[in-house]
């Protein structure tokens, strides 16, 4: 939502919240779905989706990208041709960190800071701010009507 006018003057008057996160997710279908047929139709079955590499393998590697919920990183290690060590580190593990060394608080904290709990008992309002994150796919957002 970069620079488009409606949304950064929503993102000004409201501030950063859950339905503005919700809102900003919006577009992206849209723009995604028309160009998704092109990819369909350029698959074909008869092409390799898979290329063998040779050579002897060791060493370490990572590779670091933001994706749609957040920052994503794959660090491998290989000895001899095998994956010795290999480890993950998923947008909801970044956004879902405590406060850091420097005592900067994780995107999910900080969230939650102001937030209003009208009733402490039921706190549905925690739910609306984490779930916004998209955090994971079992624990997305969801819409009811009644």
């Amino acid at each position: 939502m970069a620079g488009q006018p409606l949304f950064t003057d929503l993102l000004e008057r409201t501030g950063a919240n859950a339905l503005t996160r919700q809102l900003a997710r919006l577009p992206r279908p849209a723009e995604l779905l028309p160009v998704m047929a092109t990819w369909l139709n350029e698959i074909s079955p008869e092409r390799p989706c898979y290329h063998p590499v040779a050579g002897h393998f060791h060493g370490d590697a990572c590779g670091l990208t933001h994706g749609a919920r957040g920052a994503l990183g794959h660090w491998v290690k290989i000895v001899d041709n095998t994956i010795r060590h290999y480890q993950i580190i998923t947008p909801t593990t970044w956004n879902a960190s405590p406060r850091d060394t420097l005592g900067v608080r994780g995107p999910w904290e900080q969230a939650l800071v102001g937030t209003p709990l009208p009733d402490p008992e039921n706190p549905i309002a925690v739910g609306h701010v984490i779930r916004s994150f998209d955090a994971c796919l079992v624990c997305t957002v969801h819409t009811l009507a009644r």
